[in-house]
C-alpha cells in the first residue's frame, strides 16, 4: 500500500499544476507553497522504477525535508503509511 501511495504522490507531480498539487496535498493537511512544489518537482522527474522494489532512498527523503521542512516532512510522511 505503501508503495502506491509513493507512486500517487510522485504521479501528482509529474502530470498536475502546481495549483493542483497545493490542493491534493492540501486535501492530507499539507500546505505546500507554490515555491516548495516547484523545487519538489524535479525530485519526481528523477524517480526510479527501481524505487518500486527498494523503497525511496534516504536522500530523497532528506532532499524532501530540507526543502519542506520538518514540520510538513513529518506530514507528508503520515500520507506514506
Amino acid at each position: 500500500m505503501r508503495v502506491l501511495r509513493q507512486i500517487e504522490l510522485f504521479e501528482q507531480f509529474l502530470t498536475k499544476s502546481d495549483k493542483e498539487i497545493i490542493k491534493f496535498a492540501r486535501e492530507y493537511g499539507v500546505e505546500l507553497t507554490k515555491e516548495e512544489v516547484r523545487q519538489l518537482r524535479p525530485i519526481a522527474q528523477n524517480a526510479s522504477v527501481t524505487w518500486l522494489i527498494t523503497g525511496i532512498p534516504n536522500y530523497v527523503f532528506k532532499e524532501v525535508e530540507r526543502i519542506v521542512g520538518t514540520k510538513k516532512f513529518k506530514q507528508l510522511l503520515t500520507f506514506l503509511p
